[in-house]
């Protein structure tokens, strides 16, 4: 069975101390990165609602038009903003939630603007050749479209990893540069029709009912290692959208994927014993739109195939087998990306050879809304909850996320960790300082390298604790490759404790950790993310090395 390339791997922390430094004075936090979140800790449940009539935005509503269920429960609704244009509006903004107004920017007029944070996530696995230059086109329109305050980042997914082509940038010019080098990126979706079509000759020559089974069996292994390495890259990089401030668009752009691998194959295949759940992805499927859903992302589908009445040559082999098979195809193939969007209060697109209209809709959703916050405090202590918002004003439609997530504040220490893999140079509320040193042999190809990451002690909350000076600490460490190929972050609560009669930060200024990292060679660049749990205040530190 194919599968990802190995992840990077990494030893344990082994040691920290407290030791002295080059500037002794205390550390003056950097100004954060533009779009990323400065606060960590969400008060307010924020329900992005967009209202429509016959296709268009409505609006006039008012808060006494929505009723809020959590649960089944009605819930008051303790904020209420209308965002228009990307602008907050209202005569003040007494009524908007304070998580509402911490992810908004104010400009030089006193206006307050919700920047924009898009992902465009090619899943190139799922995609040919004749698909790639509609997506791309689609794509390019999207781009010119953004506005000065938008950021947005392109991903492509190919070959078991992700690799981006854009890290988060304003900047059109790049953004359309890595849409060109998309273009020329041949997707892996032709490689899995040839191993079907192979694997359908097999079914069709086989004489026995085992010998077909067999071969659907073998292929639906295949689409499952596919279908869960797309699901947890696609999970990744929610995470990395999540780090990001403002309002959060994520684009899935592929030819769809089966929640239950090889369930098409094996309704093609007469008596092929293989029964619609032996190999299911609905856990990770439901784990990624929770990751979307705690972090209020809305994600869109657009299905690159266009319009599909002529029949591809994957589907005229299923269809030799099994003529009406063509309907479970594509239902098959459309109810991941349905539910990505349906979940999180987007749309999916289909059935069309131009994205003119999706983007068009895309872009103005991204803009005006209406957001709708009930407090936390109020809300029952649960791992989920199921959410419900209606109008009472006849003939509009509404649509908002169907679940709420809550996360817990260590979770944004891994999704700083996941955006600072995917963004060079990106900075966090105080400055940490990440050292690797020369590598080692290890083994295998593999090598070790020193490395030492130095917190200032002044970025940390200490108190008092018989005669120690203590803090708290939530740490990851993680690396990616030149090819994309990234480690899987994990976070450590770590306690720092410095005697009282050592405490002397002008002499001491940084605690410092050190360890080992085992990796491949080749172009690394290593992130080390802190989080004083005192404060929620998290600093990140990277490094770019080649490992030789």
């Amino acid at each position: 069975m194919p599968g990802r390339p190995p992840r990077v791997f990494f030893a344990l922390l082994v040691s920290a101390a407290l030791v002295g430094g080059r500037d002794a004075r205390p550390q003056t936090p950097p100004p954060a990165a533009p779009g990323v979140r400065a606060a960590v800790e969400v008060t307010v449940l924020d329900l992005d609602v967009v209202a429509t009539k016959d296709g268009r935005f409505v609006d006039d509503l008012t808060k006494d038009d929505f009723t809020v269920k959590v649960d089944g429960k009605p819930a008051p609704i303790d904020y209420f903003t209308k965002v228009a244009a990307g602008q907050l509006v209202g005569p003040d903004l007494a009524g908007a939630s304070p998580d509402l107004i911490l992810e908004s920017y104010k400009a030089s007029t006193g206006d307050r603007y919700l920047a924009r944070q898009f992902v465009l996530f090619f899943d190139d696995e799922h995609m040919l050749p004749d698909d790639v230059p509609r997506a791309v086109e689609g794509a390019r329109d999207l781009v010119t479209r953004l506005a000065p305050s938008d950021q947005a980042a392109i991903f492509c997914y190919n070959r078991g990893t992700t690799r981006v082509l854009t890290p988060f940038t304003s900047s059109k010019e790049a953004l359309l540069d890595g849409l060109g080098r998309l273009a020329k990126i041949p997707p892996n979706g032709l490689k899995w029709q040839q191993d079907f079509q192979q694997y359908r000759r097999d079914a069709a020559s086989a004489r026995t009912q085992g010998g077909r089974a067999s071969a659907v069996r073998n292929w639906s292994q295949e689409s499952y290692g596919r279908e869960k390495a797309m699901l947890e890259d696609v999970r990744r990089a929610l995470s990395a959208l999540a780090a990001r401030s403002g309002k959060r668009i994520f684009l899935y752009v592929s030819s769809g994927f089966e929640m239950r691998p090889g369930q098409s194959f094996a309704q093609a295949v007469p008596f092929s014993g293989l029964q619609q759940f032996d190999y299911t992805v609905v856990p990770e499927f439901v784990r990624t739109v929770k990751e979307a859903n705690a972090a209020g992302i809305t994600m869109y589908a657009v299905d690159a195939r266009g319009l599909t009445m002529d029949v591809d040559a994957a589907d005229s082999a299923v269809i030799s087998l099994n003529p009406v098979n063509r309907f479970f195809t594509d239902a098959n193939r459309r109810e991941g990306m349905a539910g990505f969007a349906g979940e999180t209060g987007g749309q999916i697109y289909e059935n069309r050879n131009s994205f003119k209209g999706a983007v068009d809709q895309i872009a103005r959703e991204a803009s005006s809304f209406y957001s709708i916050g009930v407090t936390l405090s109020s809300l029952p202590k649960k791992d989920e909850h199921r959410i419900e918002v209606t109008t009472r004003r006849p003939g509009v439609s509404v649509r908002t996320r169907r679940t709420f997530v809550p996360k817990p504040p260590a979770q944004a220490v891994l999704d700083r960790t996941e955006m600072a893999l995917v963004t060079p140079d990106v900075q966090g509320e105080f400055p940490v300082e990440l050292v690797i040193g020369p590598a080692k042999p290890a083994g295998s190809g593999r090598r070790v390298s020193p490395f030492q990451v130095r917190i200032p002690v002044s970025a940390l909350t200490f108190r008092d604790d018989g005669g120690r000076r203590e803090a708290e600490i939530d740490f990851s460490f993680a690396a990616a490759e030149d090819n994309g190929d990234r480690s899987t972050p994990a976070v450590q609560r770590r306690r720092v404790s410095i005697d009282a009669a050592a405490w002397d930060p002008e002499k001491a200024p940084f605690y410092v950790f050190t360890g080992e990292a085992k990796s491949r060679t080749g172009n690394h660049r290593f992130v080390a993310t802190v989080r004083d749990v005192a404060t929620n205040r998290i600093g990140i530190g990277s490094a770019s090395v080649r490992i030789e």
